[in-house]
């Protein structure tokens, strides 16, 4: 990759538990697709205004020259192991695998 990935998190502090599962799944991104010059996570945390909610959301930009951009977002359904980011990481970044085949 050309430019070092950019991850983010909102809502809730930076795990490096999370960030190291990230960066996996990105080495495994760029295993699977060679191409891909640059990537963006932001992991938000759910709202903790709310006792059950919609569990954490995953938004991920991949830029792929040479002009094609992939952004998913992943939003966790109420069921319970959306409420674990690792679940959530794991799940957004097989939607992107899948629309990198696509």
């Amino acid at each position: 990759m050309q430019i070092p990935p950019q991850i983010t998190f909102e809502g809730s502090e930076s795990s490096d538990a999370a960030r190291a599962q990230i960066l996996s799944e990105i080495k495994r991104l760029e295993n699977h697709n060679q191409r891909i010059t640059g990537c963006r996570v932001k992991v938000i945390a759910p709202s903790h205004k709310h006792r059950h909610g919609i569990g954490f959301q995953v938004h991920i930009w991949l830029t792929i020259p040479p002009h094609e951009n992939i952004v998913v977002n992943h939003t966790g359904t109420r069921d319970a192991a959306n409420e674990h980011a690792h679940v959530a990481i794991k799940d957004a970044f097989a939607a992107v695998r899948r629309q990198i085949d696509a």
